[in-house]
């Protein structure tokens, strides 16, 4: 197996969206297996609409156990985003960053658990989800600023 590496500023500029000196930087930390930065990389992607790969940064950061990044694999596969749909997979990893203490997968689980399929499907489920995300968020911001 023969390996070229390649200058990530040479081919940066082929890229789907433009990165700016930061994102560049996310991409060579994450290459280089921090772990934050694989989600960083993912949220990155997503984004810019590249679910498949940012599904699959995801993937790399959870399996070091990084909550945000399970909770956006179970977002992903509960949405569809760059796999298959699959909501019993995705309420899983829900519930492993949960149990890890990442707040929003905590209250994403607990709606869910008490709106069981098919309760909501789709476009609809997301919308639901994002604002329990965004009530989380919130109520972090409101706290800290007290």
């Amino acid at each position: 197996l023969e390996i070229t590496r390649v200058k990530l500023s040479e081919v940066a500029p082929w890229a789907r969206f433009k990165l700016e000196d930061d994102d560049l930087d996310c991409v060579r930390a994450a290459d280089e297996g921090d772990i934050e930065a694989q989600c960083d990389l993912g949220l990155l992607l997503l984004s810019h609409g590249m679910e498949a790969e940012a599904f699959g940064w995801f993937q790399k950061a959870s399996r070091h156990f990084h909550p945000e990044a399970m909770q956006w694999q179970g977002r992903c596969l509960i949405s569809g985003w760059g796999v298959a749909p699959d909501r019993e997979a995705g309420i899983t990893w829900l519930r492993r960053a949960a149990a890890r203490g990442h707040a929003t997968a905590s209250h994403m689980v607990a709606w869910l658990d008490a709106h069981p399929s098919p309760a909501l499907e789709g476009a609809e489920l997301e919308a639901v989800l994002d604002r329990i995300e965004q009530k989380v968020i919130l109520g972090a911001l409101r706290d800290t600023a007290e």
